[in-house]
C-alpha cells in the first residue's frame, strides 16, 4: 500500500540563517506625561517599555490613576475574557472611532454589542465566506499583474489597499450599480486617514462624550459614504431579493432570540466597519507577509511548490485555500510579527482584577499584543521570520499567546474571511513573481494598524 504523502514543511536551519527583520524598539526608562504624548502622536509603539519583552505586567502612574501594560498570555485572558464585564473600550479609542463607525460592533458595549454580535454571526460562517473565495483568488491574480508591471520597485503597501478594497467592496455591494464607486472609495480613504490621525486634543482627560473635532474634508466624505450606503440600503430594501452579497446578508439577518433585524442606522455603520476592520488590516498583514518573503528565497521557493501542487494552473478556491498550509504560517508569522492592530486600549469600569493584581475602576490597561508576540520568554528567537513555529507540531498552545484578531467574546468576528483572502492573495503573487527587497531596514509606525513608514517597495520579477 502506497504510504501517506508527507506534510509539507518548510526547510530546516538554524535561527541564525533566518532573517530577522525591522522591529520597534521600547523605552528603557519611564518619561514623562509630556514626553509620552507627545511620543503617542508621532508613533505610539514607541511609547512601549523595553521591559514588557521581558515580563508579563507592568504598571505605573496614570493621571491620578494606573496603567497596567501587559504582554502575558494569562493575562490577556483576564482582561478580554475572564473579567471581560469589568472592561470597555478606552476613551481615546472611542474617542477616535465612534465619529465614523457609530455604534457600530466594533465600538458598541453591553446589550448593543451582544445583541449585533447574534445578528451578524451567521453572516460569517464557514460556508458563506467560502463563497467569496473565488473573488479573492481573480482580485490576487491582478495584484499580482500590478506588481510586476511596475517600471522599477513596486509600492507594496498601496497596491495591497487597492487588491483589499476590491474584495470587501464587492464582498459587501456585488456588482450592483447607483452610486459613484470612486467617488465612495476616495470618501473611506479620508476617513480612514482621519481614524489614524492621533491629535494632543485625542490625548487629554476629557469626558468619554466629549465631541471629537473632525476637519471639513472628513464630514464631507463621511456625508458622501452615509449617502450612498443610505441609497444603497433603501434600494435593496425596496427590491424582492435583498441579494447574496453581505449587504443582502445584513438586511436578512435577525436576532436568534428576538427576531429583530437590524436597523438601516446599524446596517450603514456596520458597513463602514467592515471597511476599515476588514480592507486595512488585511493590506497590512499582505504588506508585511510580502516584505519577509522578499527576504527569503526558501521561502518563497516552499511557498511556489505549494501553489503547484495544489492549484496548478486553476483558480484556487475555498478547498485548495484549506490545503495552502504553508502560506497559512506565513500570513500568521508576519501577523506575528506585525500585528496589525499592536496596542489596545481598555479601561476599568469596576474594581477587578488582573491574575489577582488589583485594578481600580478607571485604571487604564493597555494590551500590548507587540509585546507578547515577540515575548522573549514565549517564543524561540522571537525577532526572525520563522514561519515554521506555526506548523501543527511547534504552535502555541495557549489560546491568548497568539492574537492577531484579539481574543475572547470580542475577538474579530471576520477571522476566517480576512485569512482566506490573506492566503488566496498571498498564494497569487508568490506563485507568479519572484519578490527582492529594494532598500535596507522599514520602520513600523501606528497609525491605528502597524504600517511601514514611508510605504514598503519591493522589487518584482515574473517567474
Amino acid at each position: 500500500m502506497a504510504s501517506a504523502a508527507a506534510a509539507p514543511a518548510f526547510p530546516a536551519r538554524p535561527p541564525e540563517a533566518l532573517f530577522e527583520p525591522a522591529r520597534s524598539r521600547g523605552l528603557d526608562a519611564p518619561v514623562s506625561l509630556i514626553e509620552t504624548a507627545r511620543l503617542m502622536r508621532q508613533n505610539p509603539m514607541a511609547i512601549l517599555p523595553e521591559a514588557l519583552f521581558e515580563v508579563p505586567r507592568l504598571t505605573g502612574p496614570y493621571l491620578g490613576r494606573k496603567v497596567h501594560e501587559i504582554a502575558g498570555p494569562e493575562h490577556m485572558q483576564s482582561v478580554l475574557q475572564d473579567n471581560v464585564q469589568a472592561w470597555r473600550k478606552s476613551p481615546l479609542i472611542l474617542r477616535m472611532l465612534t465619529p465614523i463607525l457609530g455604534d457600530s460592533i466594533l465600538t458598541a458595549h453591553g446589550e448593543s454589542w451582544r445583541r449585533q454580535r447574534r445578528i451578524l454571526q451567521p453572516a460569517f460562517t464557514r460556508r458563506r465566506i467560502e463563497h467569496f473565495a473565488p473573488l479573492m483568488a481573480d482580485a490576487g491574480v491582478e495584484a499580482a499583474e500590478r506588481l510586476l508591471a511596475s517600471d522599477g520597485p513596486a509600492e507594496v503597501h498601496g497596491v495591497m489597499n487597492d487588491t483589499t478594497f476590491r474584495v470587501i467592496e464587492q464582498a459587501l455591494f456585488g456588482e450592483v450599480d447607483g452610486f459613484d464607486r470612486t467617488r465612495v472609495r476616495a470618501a473611506i480613504e479620508v476617513l480612514l486617514e482621519e481614524i489614524g490621525r492621533v491629535r494632543l486634543s485625542d490625548l487629554a482627560p476629557w469626558p468619554e462624550w466629549t465631541p471629537r473635532y473632525m476637519t471639513p474634508g472628513a464630514l464631507k466624505a463621511r456625508h458622501v459614504f452615509r449617502k450612498a450606503a443610505d441609497g444603497q440600503i433603501a434600494r435593496r430594501r425596496a427590491s424582492d431579493e435583498p441579494g447574496e452579497d453581505l449587504l443582502g446578508l445584513l438586511l436578512s439577518a435577525r436576532d436568534a432570540d428576538t427576531g429583530a433585524a437590524l436597523t438601516d442606522r446599524e446596517i450603514r455603520d456596520t458597513l463602514m466597519t467592515f471597511i476599515a476592520a476588514g480592507h486595512e488590516t488585511t493590506a497590512i498583514a499582505l504588506t508585511w507577509a510580502l516584505y519577509l518573503v522578499a527576504h527569503d528565497s526558501e521561502c518563497q521557493d516552499a511557498l511556489r511548490a505549494e501553489a503547484d501542487a495544489v492549484c496548478g494552473a486553476r483558480t484556487p478556491d475555498a478547498e485548495a485555500a484549506g490545503r495552502l498550509v504553508l502560506t497559512r504560517q506565513v500570513i500568521e508569522e508576519a501577523m506575528r510579527l506585525f500585528p496589525p492592530a499592536p496596542i489596545l486600549g481598555r479601561r476599568a469600569v469596576s474594581d477587578t482584577d488582573i491574575c489577582g493584581h488589583p485594578v481600580r475602576k478607571g485604571d487604564v490597561v493597555l494590551l500590548a499584543f507587540y509585546c507578547l508576540h515577540r515575548h522573549r520568554t514565549l517564543w524561540d528567537h522571537p525577532g526572525r521570520f520563522d514561519p515554521d513555529r506555526f506548523s501543527p507540531e511547534r504552535r502555541p498552545r495557549h489560546p491568548f499567546q497568539f492574537m492577531p484578531f484579539g481574543g475572547g467574546p470580542r475577538a474579530c468576528i471576520g477571522t476566517r474571511f480576512a485569512m482566506q483572502e490573506a492566503v488566496l492573495v498571498l498564494s497569487a503573487i508568490v506563485s507568479r513573481a519572484i519578490i527582492a527587497p529594494a532598500h535596507g531596514e522599514v520602520e513600523p509606525v501606528m497609525q491605528v494598524t502597524l504600517r511601514p513608514k514611508g510605504g514598503m517597495p519591493l522589487r518584482f520579477e515574473a517567474r
